[in-house]
């Protein structure tokens, strides 16, 4: 008996304890604010005019485009599609294009950067005065003879 009123008082107590409320996540969520980007000594951005822009596409795969700003910044190119270019029986495109252009700017000292490029079956071949180069080696690639003297090395396992 004594046992049954102990759990009766149990059960009375975890029933009395109040239940954690469902409260669903509002709908709307105000968008945090960030603070402005730093300046950085500049008073503001100024954008940068285009000057000249020309896309020409004359509908026989061929294109040609260029354009400048009054940064400086100039970029031209064209393309001509090569033998065996189109689409195949699934509508996908195949084939390649041989590009060809250049793009110049003026960098952060004041120097010219121009760079004339060509884009076909060859990859991407880049071309100027900034771009890096391998340094040549100052020591010749070793002979190396191939005659039959060489012996392979044996096992030493077994001979102790």
């Amino acid at each position: 008996m004594k046992t049954f009123i102990l759990a009766a008082l149990a059960l009375v107590a975890a029933a009395d304890r109040p239940q954690p409320t469902y409260h669903p996540a509002p709908a709307y969520r105000p968008q945090p604010s960030y603070a402005p980007a730093p300046s950085h000594g500049h008073s503001g951005y100024k954008p940068i005019a285009i000057l000249e822009q020309e896309d020409v596409h004359p509908g026989d795969g061929t294109y040609s485009s260029h354009f400048s700003t009054e940064n400086g910044i100039y970029r031209s190119e064209s393309g001509v599609p090569l033998p065996g270019y189109g689409k195949n029986q699934y509508g996908q495109e195949e084939g390649s294009y041989k590009q060809e252009g250049s793009w110049s700017y003026t960098d952060g000292y004041g120097n010219p950067v121009k760079v004339t490029f060509v884009a076909d079956e060859n990859g991407y071949q880049p071309s100027s005065d900034v771009l890096p180069t391998p340094v040549p080696t100052e020591y010749p690639t070793p002979e190396v003879s191939y005659d039959n003297s060489y012996q392979q090395p044996q096992p030493a396992y077994g001979k102790y």
